[in-house]
């Protein structure tokens, strides 16, 4: 036993108040490594189960299981996937076929356009200007962008050595980690923190596995259907769709725009129809396959744990693409449904309601709540007890 008096409440609350400090000095100073290193975590959390599930089926031990897995995963991303993707996905790009200097010479030619609407003259000049100015301002400085591209590629392969190096060790050592976490948990608040812990694991569980279930159908159904409605790329359009689905909210309204101008530029194979009525009826598909997307298949693969307001996911997705670029972006809505959970926590705790942690359980499909509510035993009307 120590001889040593206890802290005061004070001096905790003062040392508590340091260490805050100093953790987010640490952070503003090493922010350049957050981006990589949240990566690394991504990938170590996402590839942990299957980890897991390799050392409990066969004699393997961690080291090696994650070894496996690890390497099979660097197969897919660095070797399966360009090889089969990257000469489809450039085929589809060299038959866009846009002829940018016609685009430059009909906007030229519709200077001299005037336009009348309700008696009033409108002189497309005015309009006409800032586009062919921005055309020209994109395409000069085309040299000084392909090299400033070269040097951020060479960055970029260092860090994706550091994030695949860090992601295995934390892999390596996922169990450990969760380990030694719970050794700081008071026993008292063990259960109520495991309790935490497994509904924000669900939150983001059911985000990853939810957005890549998603991003695999929507961009099969896209792919396939602009294939149907003669658009010439359409693997190029189910891929923008695959990828733009892992952005909440603001992603398929860009996939979309894609779509539009792909089927604006190339027109149809087979359907008769001027480009422009085409690119109308393309628009019209796109809508349509939003709303299945948003009012079905969100609600069926992802399930109630992520459900948000759309103005908070928009707002958290300008919050976190301005803290953490792309990737806050793409993590803005998960991020956000762990600060809803901490949230609820704290307040019920403040408010000491119970129970303290609210647990979230997925939707039941229609077809299983019809099912479940046939089974409900029935009661007999009193009308008929007396009569009989």
């Amino acid at each position: 036993m120590s001889t040593a008096p206890q802290w005061t409440p004070a001096t905790k609350r003062i040392i508590l108040v340091i260490c805050l400090i100093l953790i987010g000095l640490a952070i503003w100073q090493f922010s350049i490594v957050l981006a990589p290193l949240a990566v690394a975590v991504i990938i170590a959390y996402l590839l942990n189960p299957l980890v897991n599930w390799l050392t409990i089926r066969t004699p393997l031990k961690r080291r090696w299981a994650a070894l496996v897995i690890y390497i099979g995963f660097l197969l897919v991303i660095l070797v399966l996937m360009p090889t089969l993707f990257a000469p489809l996905i450039i085929q589809q790009i060299r038959q866009l076929d846009i002829d940018v200097q016609t685009i430059v010479d009909q906007l030229e030619e519709a200077k001299d356009y005037q336009m009348a609407i309700a008696g009033f003259r409108f002189n497309m000049d005015a309009l006409v200007e800032p586009v062919t100015g921005s055309l020209d301002q994109v395409f000069s400085p085309l040299a000084t962008w392909a090299a400033t591209a070269a040097v951020q590629i060479a960055g970029g392969f260092i860090w994706a050595i550091f994030i695949f190096v860090v992601g295995f060790y934390l892999l390596l050592d996922g169990n450990r980690f969760s380990a030694w976490l719970d050794s700081w948990i008071p026993p008292a608040y063990a259960a109520e923190f495991s309790q935490l812990r497994r509904e924000i694991d669900g939150v983001w569980k059911a985000y990853f596995l939810g957005q890549l279930t998603l991003a695999i159908i929507v961009g099969l159904i896209i792919g396939v259907s602009t294939a149907l409605l003669g658009i010439r790329s359409a693997f190029l359009l189910g891929v923008v769709a695959a990828i733009l689905e892992l952005i909440p909210n603001w992603g398929y309204g860009i996939s979309g725009i894609v779509g539009v101008l792909f089927a604006y530029f190339q027109g149809s194979s087979w359907i008769p129809l001027p480009n422009w009525a085409f690119a109308l009826l393309v628009a019209g598909f796109y809508f349509l396959m939003w709303q299945f997307d948003t009012n079905y298949l969100v609600p069926r693969i992802i399930g109630h744990r992520l459900q948000l307001a759309p103005a908070l996911i928009i707002v958290g997705i300008i919050a976190g693409a301005s803290v953490g670029g792309a990737l806050g972006l793409l993590l803005a809505a998960p991020t956000i449904a762990t600060v809803r959970v901490l949230g609820s926590y704290l307040y019920r705790r403040l408010l000491d309601i119970e129970p303290y942690v609210l647990i979230k359980k997925p939707a039941i499909p229609a077809d299983e709540r019809k099912s479940l509510i046939s089974k409900l035993p029935t009661s007999t009307p009193p009308e008929t007890e007396s009569q009989s």
